[in-house]
């Protein structure tokens, strides 16, 4: 922990001044800051109602010239029904359980994605790939198990290049293993690599060459719904989709002269319900656009749209289902006369109620949508390119039935939150929502730079039913498919109120399932084969509100299902149980 400490806030006037700074990212990584004079009077987050967790915010050293893009990764690396917090600051990887470090790597280079996280090797337990690199930097890719130990194989070096953006991870051949797929800066081109959980390239045909600088992070998905999945990706100038043997698919590339790519990973997904996958994104260059392309790469419907005063945007775009119809939420910076700066359209590009929002301030960085507040709808919760002279930041959450900001935002956290955005978890294990977003400073070489690692209790229940996107990508595998991956279990019934912990977790004697209910209900638990056959059931019966325990049946070795589910047939838990004796 030698590179850590708390930030105290200090006493501050109530209102920002009319000065700011406005910043832009440039195409390679850099920012450009500016000062702007602004209508901005905003309150600071001193005393207001949505307030940090008591020991937030924590400070990192930052990398002096490379800030962290697209946030942090929550994932449940225990497995104790509370997330952990996993990030990089400049050359360490971190993971936190609340404040509490859990471990730290020194990587080669700098971590400036997120990780990408999930069971690589089917043994019930999470990995971590962080990619790194920079200007200048050594670029390596680490898979490390979920206590911080770098696996064999690892980390792997390609001539010190630098791996740009970060890992999709995908069952490219379904054996329950996944794939990690990444590309390499190579100039003047790069290389789309396929690896193994072992490190090893997965098949001859890997790795492909491609012909310009990467520029985005894959994204996997059968996009034309032949049973294969395919890898779509992008240099800075040209859009590519590619087959498992590494050929392009028909219609492939899409070169469009007046376009460029930098940081805008595209996403699929389904929006007309046709079986194929549209490929959503934006771009910037001479005409800038926000686009949807078939699966053969042309134009879908009314798309695209240009982006207003032809400025360039890095919007990643977040993409889900609202009342069963895909929203489509993507961003500008707004520097130019018009205010619009963040948009919402349905698949067939009509503008949504209250959309655009309009705001002094722009937008690039993750737009995470969910219903903070618990009522049913949803809202959006986003970072901004602005700062005020005290050195304050903004983060800004709005209704999407276009009645306006949320109650108590913006939040006012120190530093920029340019380029990253808010995820959305329970961090702290106490039942409620809470918003965990990075801010950094830039000194431009003046003084260190610091990075934030922020959290703010929401006062509202957690229920993760009620997020609907809250990470880059969308979710922890980076895969970007919004119809393979996670939109049927974004929308799955759940049963809310209800904790469960499988202790010891590998178990190696006796084992028990622990259940804290909020309230009494009906559940049944039962345990089954990674393949689906039942093995044991464990109980059917009404279980009052409080604490219960329950007895794990003696298994072999290997892993199983753990299954809880009311007489609904509501799911609660499908949580993993590993035997080794």
């Amino acid at each position: 922990m030698k590179y850590l400490f708390t930030f105290c806030c200090l006493l501050l006037q109530n209102f920002a001044s009319s000065q700011y700074y406005q910043a832009t990212v440039q195409e390679d990584y850099q920012i450009q800051v500016k000062k702007i004079n602004s209508p901005l009077g905003i309150p600071r987050n001193t005393g207001q109602a949505v307030e940090q967790i008591a020991g937030y915010p924590l400070g990192f050293r930052a990398d002096p010239n490379t800030k962290n893009f697209r946030n942090v990764t929550l994932a449940d690396l225990n497995q104790d029904g509370t997330q952990e917090i996993i990030f990089a600051a400049s050359n360490k990887l971190m993971a936190f359980s609340n404040q509490i470090l859990l471990w730290e790597i020194t990587l080669t280079g700098t971590g400036i994605y997120p990780p990408s996280v999930a069971d690589v090797d089917n043994d019930g337990d999470l990995e971590i790939v962080q990619v790194t690199g920079g200007n200048g930097k050594k670029g390596r890719v680490y898979l490390v198990d979920h206590e911080g130990n770098i696996l064999s194989g690892f980390p792997k070096n390609y001539n010190d290049n630098w791996i740009l953006t970060t890992a999709a991870l995908a069952d490219l051949d379904g054996d329950q293993q996944l794939e990690i797929i990444f590309l390499e800066r190579n100039s003047p081109g790069g290389n789309i690599h396929i690896l193994t959980n072992k490190g090893e390239p997965w098949s001859e045909n890997w790795p492909v060459r491609l012909p310009g600088t990467p520029a985005v992070t894959p994204s996997i998905g059968d996009i034309d719904n032949d049973g294969q999945l395919e890898i779509v990706v992008a240099s800075t100038t040209i859009l590519y989709a590619y087959n498992l043997d590494g050929q392009l698919k028909t219609g492939w590339p899409v070169d469009n002269p007046n376009t460029k790519f930098s940081f805008q990973s595209p996403i699929l997904a389904d929006l007309d319900g046709d079986q194929d996958l549209e490929i959503i994104g934006a771009s910037h260059g001479i005409i800038p656009e926000y686009y949807i392309l078939e699966h053969d790469g042309t134009p879908y419907k009314a798309w695209p749209f240009f982006v207003p005063d032809g400025e360039w945007t890095f919007s990643t775009p977040s993409v889900v289902k609202i009342e069963d119809t895909f929203q489509i939420f993507m961003s500008r910076p707004r520097k130019g006369a018009s205010k619009d700066m963040l948009y919402a359209w349905n698949e067939a590009g009509d503008l949504q109620m209250g959309f655009p929002i309009e705001q002094e301030d722009g937008l690039e960085g993750i737009i995470s949508i969910a219903d903070l507040d618990d009522n049913g709808d949803q809202e959006l919760i986003f970072g901004s390119n602005r700062l005020d002279e005290a050195g304050y930041g903004f983060i800004h959450a709005f209704h999407t039935d276009g009645s306006g900001a949320v109650a108590g935002f913006p939040l006012r956290p120190k530093g920029w939150t340019l380029l990253n955005g808010v995820a959305l978890g329970d961090v702290d294990g106490d039942g409620q929502l809470d918003a965990t977003a990075l801010s950094y400073t830039t000194n431009f070489g003046a003084s260190s730079d610091s990075v934030f690692l922020n959290v703010y209790n929401l006062d509202s229940p957690y229920k993760p039913a009620n997020i609907l996107w809250s990470t880059y990508k969308g979710d922890n595998s980076r895969a970007g498919n919004r119809t393979q991956n996670n939109t049927t279990a974004i929308h799955a019934p759940t049963i809310e109120g209800i904790k469960i912990t499988v202790f010891p977790n590998p178990i190696a004697d006796h084992g028990k399932i622990q259940l804290i209910l909020n309230e009494s209900m009906d559940l049944s638990a039962s345990i089954y084969t990674v393949n689906g056959q039942l093995i044991n059931a464990i109980f059917e019966k009404f279980l009052v509100r409080g604490i219960h325990q329950f007895d794990i049946p003696e298994l072999p070795n290997g892993m199983y299902f753990l299954k809880i589910q009311d007489r609904l047939n509501r799911q609660v838990s499908k949580s993993i149980i590993s035997i080794k004796k």
